[in-house]
């Protein structure tokens, strides 16, 4: 039997600044080097001790969602954000989980990283918005959130899902 703990990087990984969420960016910060670590000491052990054989195994990887529309992203979010990078990186819960779950469940080895908002997907959304011109579907030309009729969202413009 494998078990897989998936650990969830986010703003502040590649080390830029996340004004009012310090602590949150510092630990997503340190999580690729925990990741690291504990892939290397469940394939080779820690030096100076003895590896333990066990009944299964625990494999440990890096899980990057990208940008989401949540509370968390909305939360003290300005126009400006809203409009860049918000409304052409961001993506609706449903829309990343689809991509990410057969990621997920395709894991075989120890440290994978698996991705959403990859460097291609990046570049497409690049190419639409600011070469075709293609406008958000979730935030309009002054920042605030593209409502769908029939939706329920709360005071942030966050869709409830449930």
């Amino acid at each position: 039997m494998t078990g897989h703990i998936f650990n969830t990087v986010g703003s502040g990984v590649k080390g830029g600044g996340t004004p009012g969420y310090a602590t949150y960016g510092a630990t997503k910060r340190g999580l690729p080097q925990l990741t690291a670590s504990l892939v290397k000491e469940l394939d080779e052990g820690v030096q100076g001790y003895e590896k333990v054989k066990t009944k299964g195994t625990i494999q440990v990887h890096s899980l990057s969602p990208g940008m989401v529309f949540t509370k968390l992203l909305l939360d003290d979010s300005t126009p400006e954000l809203r409009k860049f990078p918000f409304g052409v990186l961001a993506a609706q819960p449903e829309e990343v989980a689809a991509d990410l779950v057969p990621k997920i469940l395709a894991q075989k080895t120890n440290g994978g990283i698996v991705e959403f908002l990859t460097t291609d997907r990046v570049l497409t959304k690049f190419f639409e918005r600011f070469i075709l011109q293609k406008k958000s579907e979730y935030i309009d030309d002054d920042g605030n959130v593209i409502k769908v009729p029939g939706e329920q969202y709360d005071e942030l413009g966050v869709r409830s899902l449930y």
